[in-house]
């Protein structure tokens, strides 16, 4: 199945919100907490560079 790249933006913003919940409620320590969001911010920097260029 492939996504539009609209909603592999929407679904790693809702997956960050899912982390911070989840950090909130002590359900994972923090350097996860950084492990996840580090990795999905890099990907959305990334689809924000490759609309710049197209």
């Amino acid at each position: 199945m492939r996504y539009s790249t609209n909603d592999l933006e929407e679904i790693t913003k809702i997956f960050i919100k899912l982390a911070d919940k989840l950090l909130k409620d002590k359900k994972i320590d923090e350097y996860t907490y950084i492990k996840i969001t580090n990795k999905k911010k890099k990907f959305l920097k990334f689809i924000e560079k490759s609309k710049i260029r197209s």
